[in-house]
Parts: C-alpha cells; sequence; structure tokens
C-alpha cells in the first residue's frame, strides 16, 4: 500500500521473505549519461512505475516491470537498446559486464534455413551487422506456426479452457516455446515448409549455439532441453522459469533431466524436477524480471559496469553504478531512522544516454500499517549527486 503521492519515492507496509513485516522505503532515479560515462540527474524525473507494462503490438512482450516490489532477492540489471556491429562483420560478440561478472551473447546477421536434397537442414552465412535489437524478440524462441497449422491447438477442444479467449488459448498454445513465446527459431518438425519460413535468432549462448542438428526439438514436451534465450530485456511473468515461482511448469508434468537454468545455478534447485511445486518464497523469486545472467547479487554502489558493441559510438562503453542515497524510515517517534539502501533495479538505455536506478531500505515493523498512517509518515531521501 502506498503513502502520500510522491512520485519518486514511497514508503511501503510490507512483509519479508521470513514473514516479519517492514516498513519499506523505495526510491527511484533517472541520470542521463554521456559517452564518456558521466551521469547526471536527468531533467524529468519520472515516478516510481505502479503496474506493468507489456508491448500493446505484442501482449506477451514485458515492456517494463513495476517498480513497486518491498523485497528483491537479487539486484535486477536490464540492458534496452541495440548490439552495434560495423556493417562488415557478420558475428561478433556482445558483453555486459558488472563488478566483475560477465553476460556475453553471441550476434550474429540475419540468416536463413533450407532442406538439402538429402533432407538436411543447411544454413545460410550470416549477412553484416549493422544493428540488432537486445529484445527477446530476437532471441531464441517463438512458435512452430507450420506444426501448429498441421496438427491445430488442442486447447481449442480441451473442456478445461472452454471459459477463455481466443487470444488467451492462442497464448498458451503448446508450440510456443515456454520460455520466450516472442522469440525466433522454435522448431518442432523439420518439413521442408516450416524449415523455409524459420527466422533463426540473432542472438544466442555462446555456450550452446544453434546448429543444424540442434535445431530441431523433435517432442514439444522436452522444450526445457533447448537452447536458453539471449536477451538483456524484462522476462514476462509467464515466461519459464518465472512463471515456475507461481507453480506453473508449461506443457510438460515432469522433466526427465535439469533444465539449463538449474545446472548452471541461475535458479534454485528445487525447480530442477519440473513438477510445478512452488518454493517457500516464491513470490520474492518472481520479483526479479531481469535476463536470469543479469539477476546480481545485490549491488550497493560504485561497481564498475562495461557495455561491449552495446554503445552506439562506443565499442566499450564503461560507467560507474551510482552510489546509494541515504535513506530514513519513520521512526514512529516523529523522527526518521536511517536503513540500508539495496539496488532492486538498474535499468540501462545506451542509446538514449540513460540510466535508471531503485532504491529499497526497509526497517522491522510490529505489524501492518494501514495506509492513513503510510499518508502522514515522515521519511527521507538524501541523494549523493
Amino acid at each position: 500500500m502506498l503513502s502520500a503521492p510522491c512520485d519518486t519515492a514511497v514508503q511501503l507496509s510490507a512483509p519479508r521473505p521470513d514473514g516479519e513485516w517492514t516498513l519499506t522505503l523505495l526510491a527511484r532515479r533517472t541520470y542521463e549519461v554521456d559517452g564518456a560515462g558521466r551521469l547526471a540527474p536527468a531533467p524529468a524525473q519520472p515516478g516510481l512505475r505502479p503496474t506493468p507494462e507489456w508491448d500493446p503490438a505484442d501482449p506477451e512482450r514485458l515492456v517494463a516491470d513495476m517498480d513497486l516490489f518491498t523485497h528483491k532477492l537479487r539486484t535486477d540489471l536490464v540492458v534496452r537498446g541495440h548490439v552495434h556491429g560495423d556493417g562488415k562483420a557478420t558475428r561478433l560478440t556482445a558483453e555486459v559486464t558488472v563488478a566483475g561478472r560477465s553476460h556475453r551473447l553471441s550476434v550474429f546477421g540475419e540468416r536463413r534455413c533450407t532442406l538439402d536434397r538429402t533432407g538436411r537442414i543447411v544454413v545460410s552465412e550470416p549477412t553484416p551487422i549493422e544493428r540488432v535489437p537486445l529484445r527477446y524478440t530476437h532471441a531464441y524462441g517463438g512458435r512452430d506456426a507450420t506444426y501448429e497449422a498441421t496438427h491445430g491447438n488442442p486447447l481449442r477442444h480441451d473442456p478445461r479452457w472452454a471459459g477463455m479467449t481466443a487470444p488467451q488459448i492462442d497464448a498458451a498454445s503448446p508450440y510456443l516455446y515456454p520460455r520466450n513465446p516472442c522469440g525466433r527459431g522454435y522448431l518442432i518438425e523439420a518439413t521442408r515448409d516450416a524449415v523455409d519460413r524459420l527466422a533463426l535468432p540473432q542472438l544466442e549462448d555462446p555456450t550452446d549455439l544453434l546448429s543444424p542438428t540442434r535445431l530441431t526439438v523433435g517432442d514439444f514436451k522436452a522444450w526445457y532441453r533447448m537452447p536458453l534465450p539471449q536477451g538483456t530485456d524484462w522476462i514476462d511473468y509467464g515466461w519459464y522459469p518465472r512463471c515456475a515461482f507461481f507453480g506453473v511448469v508449461p506443457i510438460c508434468k515432469r522433466f526427465t533431466s535439469p533444465p539449463a537454468e538449474v545446472v548452471r545455478q541461475l535458479v534454485p534447485p528445487e525447480l530442477a524436477p519440473g513438477d510445478g511445486k512452488t518454493l517457500a518464497n516464491f513470490p520474492f523469486e518472481a520479483a526479479s524480471g531481469a535476463s536470469l545472467p543479469l539477476q546480481l547479487p545485490h549491488l550497493r554502489g560504485g561497481e564498475p559496469v562495461a557495455l561491449v558493441h552495446i554503445h552506439p559510438q562506443r565499442p566499450r562503453w564503461e560507467l560507474t553504478v551510482p552510489f546509494a542515497p541515504a535513506l530514513a524510515v519513520d521512526a514512529r517517534d516523529g523522527t526518521v531512522s536511517p536503513v540500508e539502501p539495496v539496488l532492486h533495479t538498474l535499468v540501462l538505455e545506451p542509446d538514449v544516454g540513460r540510466l535508471t536506478v531503485i532504491w529499497r531500505g526497509s526497517a522491522p515493523a510490529l505489524r501492518r500499517y494501514l495506509p492513513q498512517e503510510l499518508a502522514t509518515m515522515p521519511m527521507r531521501v538524501a541523494w549523493r549527486d
């Protein structure tokens, strides 16, 4: 519940993962960043986002997550922009490095597929790279529309879905890739028509590249054996593994082997069976929505950041995470009490030279505070810039 209207800072009454009540302060700050990585507060300071925002043209793609999570287990780092090539190279490696942790993406120009006379998949050479969006629309995933046209969506005839709309049924098709239904390259059956229509991803996992023999999943219930989609934007609530923290595992009832997310220790080991069992603190796990490798141990400010091939003018762009503000919440005696700042979210937008941060500070509370109480409680946010 929100305190009195305050665009860039609010106090909330909420429980911690252990169930104890807290008084939590959230503060948002937007900066302009120049080519040398120097930060200055932006003239316009947008307020905290109370709800998520989806792409009107693609309801499955989360454009911006809500800011009002009262507890995140990690810092979400989101990079929104493009990989920038020189118009000559057909493949390059983009990289995001924060505090010594690196996330690399193999980036390709456009490629197409065909079947040769023996029925083998042949992949064309990639075209030169000019600019590739870092969105999940250009990562591995999507829908095998040819397979669906041939076999039909079984949910349309399932009485359990009788009350759902056609778009809802379409969005839940078992022939969509659960990790990223907005992507490209997902192929269930390598028919000539399906291969000819297939667009390959431009963003790939360097450790698990697609190949002609790696393209076809065969059994759509084995989707979890396919590559992890690579992007730096938000992960939707309905995509795996975020949906698994609500007890929802798409399509298959149980995994026969642990998914790559568990093997790489990107998610808790409790998700290994794929049986839909929830975690004890699943709401707090689900609060993290950045690309899995960019869900980082809590940042505190001052950490170095480097982007490679992700700035329109600079092949390598370096900056520093801004230092935390001094935060203080209501002490219930007419004063305020300092709290330790923790970085919830950092959104980088190199194409427009913008950086946004959401900081959290929490103190124990004896109980849940009512909206009318929150509206009168003092708080303090003192930025260091």
